[in-house]
């Protein structure tokens, strides 16, 4: 009995030694990022659709980020993709408050980038990959 009282006399007393040197240390908080979920080049209307949906499934596992959508492209494609974007949100009624659609600009080749934005981060900033085929 007497070795199980010092046995826990020892726990009690490495327990506080522990918990005394994390409380004394203040914690930084990390700044969030945002994230690149996905990009890709000319695809189907489909597959737009299919990864818009996955992207509010994300959102809504993350309720308090904001969804950014980065199209480049010429005028004419940028325009398409955001129609199509924003005729998808009105016909599965998502909450087209969380989403950014963003003009990343011209071109040579249609692209479009989806992006999980933390609160506190700062937003993305549209930049073109030239290697992305």
């Amino acid at each position: 009995m007497k070795k199980l009282s010092l046995l826990f006399l020892i726990l009690v007393a490495m327990s506080s030694v522990v918990f005394s040197q994390t409380k004394g240390k203040e914690e930084i908080p990390e700044t969030p990022n945002a994230v690149k979920i996905t990009e890709f080049g000319k695809v189907t209307n489909g597959y737009i659709k299919m990864i818009l949906d996955n992207f509010y499934v994300e959102l809504n596992n993350n309720p308090s980020a904001t969804g950014y959508i980065i199209n480049f492209g010429s005028a004419r494609e940028i325009a398409r993709v955001e129609r199509l974007i924003r005729n998808q949100i009105k016909f599965r009624r998502f909450d087209g408050e969380r989403l950014v659609i963003v003009n990343g600009g011209k071109a040579e080749k249609l692209q479009t980038q989806f992006w999980l934005v933390p609160a506190g981060a700062e937003p993305p900033i549209p930049e073109y990959n030239e290697d992305l085929k």
